[in-house]
């Protein structure tokens, strides 16, 4: 009785939790203070010049020093799909899947990317179940 009367004192009570707001996933976020992260900005640069092969470099390079960073997975992948290789683009967007923060519209997006990279190849039943990976994500967090 005296518990009781004290957690009521003490203004105790029991809610349900609060719905988490999920961090976007940034390079700033998986990056920041990492080596990799002017490597990210070289690529980005040297992409925007259209120097390709360049930027895969800096990016492979990034990936040295931050091997789980699934920010940059993806942006190789966007790279390679860019490139024409659909095949590198799929298996680095699906690396980038298994290492992405758990965030429901981060990872959709990395789905839509796997979508993208199979119909280039050629799969359409794939890039459907992908997007449809991607939309459940998104109604999930509606």
């Amino acid at each position: 009785m005296i518990l009781l009367a004290a957690l009521l004192a003490s203004g105790c009570s029991v809610m349900p939790p609060a719905e988490d707001a999920q961090t976007p996933v940034t390079a700033d976020t998986e990056l920041a203070g990492s080596p990799a992260m002017s490597l990210l900005e070289r690529a980005g640069q040297a992409r925007d010049q259209g120097r390709m092969a360049a930027a895969g470099r800096y990016l492979e390079r990034a990936l040295t020093m931050a091997p789980n960073s699934s920010w940059l997975y993806r942006e190789l992948a966007l790279l390679r799909l860019e490139e024409g290789d659909p095949g590198a683009a799929e298996g680095l967007a699906r690396r980038a899947l298994r290492l992405a923060p758990d965030n429901d519209d981060y990872r959709a997006d990395l789905w839509e990317l796997v979508a993208a990279a199979r119909a280039e190849q050629g799969d359409p039943e794939g890039a459907d179940a992908a997007r449809d990976r991607a939309e459940s994500l998104r109604r999930e967090r509606a």
